[in-house]
């Protein structure tokens, strides 16, 4: 069989997380052959270069099934900066790269307004 390159694509993963001051990015890898894929991730600042994540930058759980592999980002916004984030697939048909980056923006001194069912997280920012 030949080798074919996967196809990339990148979300915003809703989760509980936020809550936390954290966000989620999931980036899903379908359509390859092989099927083994790695998945890493590179930000940006504003507007400066790509950079590889710290390794203590968030944590990556990575699920497979039949021809699909997802990674699922999970970063700490209290960095100061807005980072914009870009998935990444090595694969024997060579590297491939998200064409859009995510951004997660830097944690706010108050978080947003938000449902009713969240009213306890705002009333314990303190703000």
């Amino acid at each position: 069989k030949q080798v074919v390159k996967p196809v990339l694509s990148v979300y915003p993963a809703a989760s509980r997380a936020h809550l936390e001051g954290k966000s989620s990015l999931l980036c899903l890898a379908s359509a390859m052959f092989p099927p083994l894929v790695q998945i890493s991730w590179k930000r940006r600042k504003e507007n400066g270069p790509l950079e590889d994540l710290p390794p203590a930058e968030g944590e990556q759980l990575e699920l497979r099934e039949s021809g699909r592999t997802a990674a699922i980002r999970v970063i700490d916004r209290d960095a100061p900066h807005t980072y914009k984030y870009r998935c990444y697939v090595q694969h024997e048909g060579g590297t491939v790269e998200a064409q859009t980056e995510q951004e997660v923006p830097a944690r706010a001194s108050c978080p947003p307004e938000r449902e009713p069912a969240d009213l306890q997280a705002l009333q314990q920012a303190d703000c």
